[in-house]
């Protein structure tokens, strides 16, 4: 067990969200017409902008850990509109 109590703990990122971007992740998230995938990343976000844990989210959400931490951060890097840029770019 020599080093284990060293390694460094990574936090997640934190995230903040202006008033229309909040508004847009809502529908998103709840929305009935919504692509089940963007439904579940909108939610981790919000979850997230609300101050909880990666595992947390993941726990309640019923995602991978891997998968709350990259949407988390993919967000925190670059936001919504990169989110929308890429599924347009799909079409």
């Amino acid at each position: 067990m020599i080093g284990l109590s060293a390694l460094p703990v990574a936090c997640a990122r934190p995230i903040f969200l202006r008033a229309a971007e909040r508004e847009r992740l809502k529908k998103m998230a709840y929305g009935h017409k919504t692509e089940y995938r963007l439904r579940m990343r909108a939610q981790v976000v919000l979850h997230a902008a609300r101050g909880r844990s990666n595992a947390r989210i993941a726990r309640e959400t019923g995602l991978h850990l891997d998968t709350v931490r990259c949407w988390r951060d993919r967000f925190a890097d670059r936001g919504l509109g990169a989110e929308e840029q890429r599924n347009e770019n799909r079409r």
